[in-house]
């Protein structure tokens, strides 16, 4: 009787083994084919400000600032639309020296609109080379009340 429990318990020793090794051995080779895409840094929008309140016909100022996260001078584009009604607020190209930052006025006029939830956004267009996105657009919500 323990001639076949130590028989099978080898056995299942061995393919225990050979399991670990195949899997072992096949992860390392897909690690080999993955390329890993580097992570780089272009330009930023650091902070969006706006009223969260807001009378409608009253002008509302945007305020964004925008950084430049690397050691060289780049320009991009910053867009700024209203998402709710497809309201170009507004756009233009800022050259940005290495590590800085630049503050951006635009004035969003309410008038004709109604009592709703509006979403401003704000994007800025790639430079050569970024490939982290994530802080290239922030938006905000505002409430327009009578």
């Amino acid at each position: 009787m323990m001639r076949h429990y130590k028989k099978a318990y080898g056995i299942k020793c061995v393919v225990i083994l050979y399991c670990f090794f195949v899997c072992s051995l096949s992860d390392g080779l897909a690690d080999e084919k993955r390329k890993y895409e580097p992570i780089v840094h272009g330009v930023m929008i650091v902070s969006m400000d706006l009223p969260l309140l807001e009378t409608i016909g009253n002008k509302v100022n945007v305020e964004i600032n925008i950084g430049n996260e690397r050691t060289e001078r780049v320009t991009t584009i910053l867009t700024v639309t209203c998402l709710t009604t497809k309201q170009l607020i507004g756009r233009d190209a800022h050259t940005l020296d290495s590590l800085s930052s630049k503050k951006v006025v635009y004035s969003w006029d309410t008038k004709g609109l109604k009592e709703d939830m509006y979403t401003i956004r704000a994007e800025l267009e790639k430079v050569p080379g970024e490939t982290y996105l994530d802080d290239n657009s922030r938006q905000a919500n505002i409430y327009l009340v009578p």
